[in-house]
């Protein structure tokens, strides 16, 4: 391990695609399901690379050349490399999961904590078994402090993300009903989450916990910090959440009373970290959601929130209820798309869903995708079986002068649905 990191710039960094390759890197021959990066080593080696990792001999490589590094697992010298880099540079790691709201709250902590210091956090959702260690060979010298997501769909695998960004502090955002068919069901979910909070425990770190959350209170133990008592959230007319203390407050970009606990979570941290409130308001202001995650969006005929970014039953229930509350003056179009990784639990999810909006007398209602469409819906609510079919069927509707909600997982790629809204 010291002979390859000797060979790591933190400028330049490791890659795993040589069509992106830049001199001084380090290569890393991972194999997909599409791809096997041993078939692109020497146009690697050609283009500069720092050093080459492999775990099968290449037709025609030169073992003798000392950029080589022949491994049982690159996957895995990837992970433990970046697990040295974050001992070398030794700064608090900041580490954070959940089934809902990760990537809000993760961008609300750089926000926050940006404000004070130099920090580096995970880019989009790079929250996995390889994202997480491309994020900690991300971090560089100049860098105070790390901000780390970490996703999951089974049990264990936040715990091995933990044994590789070792964090000194954590924070669980919810548990909510994703990934069900993966964890095997709600208490899977409970305990793959808590892997966090046991991890910390057992290392003397630090546990963020929102006080109005038994799960978390019970699972972070006595040594854990709530949420600042003094902080209240709401929402004025335009749909946009407000946080204050009394002393400071700001009015945030983000819509959906489910964003309170999110933004108590960043303010909390602040103060953890010995901010002032104007500067912790200031950094939430300055955070503006992007990417189809909950945007508030005016187009040229309507208002539309676009939560298309990813979807599970809790965060479109939250999304769903919000929804219901606003623009009360005009029409409202309910749009779902399907939820997926559910396994055994698809039907009952989607059907739950479908319940849910005819309760709350949601009548305009389209569902797309194939799980809805199997479900027992009103007879009034339009069901397609594909985003393009649902788009054509817009496209030809006209819709005018109304407040449409758009909730839906990534796959099901809902944004598509906007140059007809």
């Amino acid at each position: 391990m010291d002979a390859l990191y000797a060979r790591f710039d933190e400028r330049v960094g490791i890659c795993s695609d040589s069509r992106h390759l830049e001199a001084g890197q380090i290569f890393f021959a991972l194999k997909g399901e599409r791809f096997d990066g041993h078939d692109f080593v020497s146009h690697a080696l050609a283009q500069g690379a720092s050093a080459v990792v492999i775990e099968e001999i290449p037709e025609g490589l030169d073992l003798q050349d000392k950029r080589i590094f022949l491994v049982r697992s690159v996957l895995e010298t990837l992970q433990n490399l970046a697990r040295h880099h974050r001992r070398q540079w030794g700064k608090p790691v900041i580490a954070l999961t959940g089934s809902n709201g990760k990537t809000t709250v993760k961008e609300l902590f750089a926000a926050v904590l940006g404000n004070m210091l130099p920090i580096h956090a995970t880019k989009g959702n790079f929250n996995n078994h390889l994202g997480v260690p491309i994020t900690l060979l991300q971090i560089q010298s100049k860098h105070e402090l790390a901000i780390v997501e970490m996703g999951a769909n089974h049990q264990g695998e936040i715990q091995k993300l933990c044994q590789i960004a070792e964090p000194s502090l954590g924070y669980i955002t919810n548990f909510g009903r994703a990934h069900l068919e993966g964890f095997g069901g709600m208490e899977g979910v409970i305990k793959g989450k808590t892997e966090l909070y046991r991890y910390l425990q057992a290392q003397g770190g630090q546990i963020l916990v929102n006080p109005n959350d038994p799960l978390q209170v019970a699972h972070g133990g006595d040594g854990a910090f709530a949420f600042a008592e003094a902080l209240q959230t709401w929402m004025e007319d335009d749909g946009f959440v407000h946080i204050g203390d009394g002393r400071c407050e700001v009015k945030t970009h983000l819509s959906g009373s489910y964003q309170g606990d999110n933004l108590k979570a960043a303010w909390s941290l602040g103060l953890r970290f010995g901010m002032k409130p104007e500067n912790i308001c200031s950094g939430l202001q300055s955070y503006i959601p992007r990417n189809n995650r909950g945007e508030i969006r005016q187009t040229e005929h309507n208002i539309v929130f676009l939560d298309a970014y990813n979807a599970n039953p809790s965060s479109m229930e939250a999304s769903f209820l919000y929804a219901l509350e606003c623009h009360k003056e005009l029409p409202h179009i309910y749009i779902a798309g399907d939820l997926f990784e559910l396994g055994e639990y698809t039907d009952f999810e989607h059907q739950r869903m479908v319940d849910l909006f005819a309760h709350h007398g949601a009548r305009n209602v389209w569902l797309i995708g194939q799980a809805f469409c199997k479900t027992n819906h009103p007879t009034e609510y339009q069901c397609f079986k594909t985003t393009e079919a649902a788009l054509d069927a817009l496209q030809g509707s006209q819709i005018k002068n109304s407040f449409i909600w758009v909730k839906g997982s990534r796959g099901m790629a809902l944004e598509k649905l906007l140059p007809a809204l």
